[in-house]
């Protein structure tokens, strides 16, 4: 068996354009595939770590979404007075009230840049638990606003453009940068927080858009909702933090089966492109082949020739094509309104070598199927 393996290595070696450009081939594969897994798990794990399960949003029993939601000051007063709402040392609380807007915004030398800017107060960074503030100070009055990491995305604008110290301009005010935070890749990473009260100010907003609180207890949080929903005297909708980002998410599937689909259609033309590349091989050596057989190879062997070739060049392919695919890892890009992370865990590697060792052995079946059956007086003739 080992003096096998030195014949097909050795050959491969021989043929060293043909082994690099099939290599090069499968490595492109490999890393496409790669790349269409990593944004499919992008997008599910921005769903999966929004929000708390001790967490529920309130938003107005009418509206669809955050933006077109509107809360007013007594929905606010009558939450905080719930006994199942938690509170910290200070005996406040734990519930933020937010604005959330849309806007066009001018950072740097770009103009008219569509984004989300949130109203909030500073003790949102107690209830969002996946919220760090990882520089600068925390939003406050006076237009001075705090950015997220993946807001320069979203704008598709340069990180220096929003750095602290920066000035941003929207509904004809200009807000100073003074601090960055990190949500963890979850969607307020792609948002300006600024303080409530000027929000409310700036938009001429009487009510807010919703309101997020935790629970006191993880248990109580299904009878709260539950509670709440059924309350007449207040005309508000509770969910679930988690199952609210999860519900956006569902919007992408169809561009995850887009991706899916994608990576399949370059997996198969690389089996197919695999598949080419060993039958031509094989019908270059139809003499060399037969010579084995003489020389007491079986059709077994022979096979066992093709398939180590064939699996060697899948090996050193799809490992070139895992490399690359690891420099795009954390790579972020706008997609309908929000920011995704490409997210190359190892689920992703796993599918990108599953695609090569599928293009390894299926791409040398036919060929090798082909060369274990040559007949002997066909070879050396």
């Amino acid at each position: 068996m080992g003096l096998v393996l030195r014949y097909s290595f050795r050959n491969l070696w021989r043929h060293k354009a043909r082994s690099l450009l099939t290599a090069l081939t499968v490595a492109m594969v490999v890393a496409v595939c790669a790349a269409m897994a990593g944004f499919s798990r992008g997008v599910l794990v921005a769903a999966r770590q929004s929000g708390s399960p001790a967490n529920i949003i309130v938003l107005d029993r009418k509206a669809a979404n955050q933006t077109l939601s509107k809360l007013s000051p007594r929905d606010i007063n009558l939450l905080k007075s719930l006994p199942q709402v938690k509170r910290n040392s200070n005996g406040e609380a734990l519930i933020s009230p937010e604005a959330v807007q849309q806007a066009r915004i001018n950072a740097g030398e770009l103009r008219e840049r569509p984004g989300l800017i949130r109203g909030v107060q500073p003790i949102v960074f107690d209830v969002c638990k996946t919220l760090t503030l990882t520089a600068g100070e925390k939003p406050s009055a006076g237009r001075k606003v705090c950015v997220g990491a993946l807001v320069h995305t979203a704008l598709r604008v340069d990180d220096s453009d929003l750095a602290i110290g920066k000035i941003v301009e929207f509904q004809n005010e200009k807000w100073t940068i003074v601090g960055r935070f990190d949500a963890g890749g979850t969607a307020l990473d792609s948002e300006i927080l600024c303080d409530l009260s000027d929000v409310m100010a700036v938009f001429k907003r009487t009510g807010y858009s919703t309101a997020v609180f935790t629970a006191a207890s993880v248990s109580e949080v299904g009878l709260l909702i539950k509670t709440l929903n059924q309350r007449n005297d207040i005309q508000i909708k509770a969910i679930r933090e988690v199952d609210y980002y999860a519900s956006l998410a569902e919007g992408y599937e169809r561009v995850i089966a887009l991706a899916v689909a994608l990576a399949l259609i370059v997996g198969i033309g690389g089996i197919v492109s695999g598949t080419n590349t060993m039958y031509a091989a094989v019908l270059a050596r139809i003499r060399e082949l037969g010579t084995l057989r003489v020389l007491g190879f079986g059709p077994g062997l022979i096979v066992f020739v093709v398939l180590a070739e064939s699996m060697a060049l899948a090996v050193v392919g799809g490992a070139a094509g895992l490399g690359l695919a690891h420099f795009v890892d954390g790579f972020s890009a706008r997609l309908a309104g929000s920011t995704l992370t490409l997210v190359i865990d190892h689920m992703a590697l796993i599918s990108g070598g599953a695609v090569a060792l599928a293009i390894g052995l299926i791409g040398a079946l036919i060929p090798a199927w082909r060369a274990a059956r040559i007949p002997l007086t066909a070879a050396l003739h």
